[in-house]
């Protein structure tokens, strides 16, 4: 049986699509286990993934050896900026180990390196690729997004 206070939670969620997401988020975040970074069953999520193709986890695999550091990890942060609205940022975490990680941040695990992200950042990415380009021109990590819909003619910033 369907409650007063149940109609009038619906009836406000179908009225503004933030008070919706801003619920889901309530709700996943008290069903998840605080010390977890699982992002299972978040909706605010969905559609979320990072994949770190062979180019970045070979140069992460050689920072780690260069560094002679087992527990290096590529931080991936995404702000507004840039000519074309954002812009993405990298740095490298020395010590950065699963009990050093925020609550908010995610990480990603594949063929012996970790990327950590926010999960703000993550909610801005969507689907994306983790790259990793050397040329004459610049040579760093780099992100593919598939849901960016222009990008400033350096490559730099990318619009949402």
């Amino acid at each position: 049986m369907v409650e007063r206070h149940d109609v009038e939670k619906i009836e406000q969620l179908e009225e503004d699509p933030f008070v919706a997401l801003a619920a889901q988020e309530q709700e996943a975040d008290s069903a998840r286990d605080q010390s977890s970074v699982d992002v299972v069953g978040d909706k605010a999520l969905e559609g979320f993934s990072l994949i770190l193709n062979p180019r970045a986890v070979a140069r992460l695999l050689e920072l780690k050896k260069e560094e002679k550091n087992a527990e290096l990890t590529l931080r991936v942060r995404i702000y507004s900026g840039g000519c074309s609205g954002y812009r993405s940022e990298f740095s490298i975490d020395q010590n950065c180990n699963s009990n050093d990680t925020e609550s908010n941040d995610i990480e990603i695990s594949q063929d012996g390196v970790k990327v950590v992200i926010d999960k703000i950042s993550a909610r801005a990415l969507g689907a994306s690729e983790l790259d990793f380009v050397s040329d004459i021109v610049t040579e760093g990590f780099t992100l593919r997004i598939a849901k960016a819909h222009s990008a400033c003619g350096c490559g730099v910033s990318f619009g949402l």
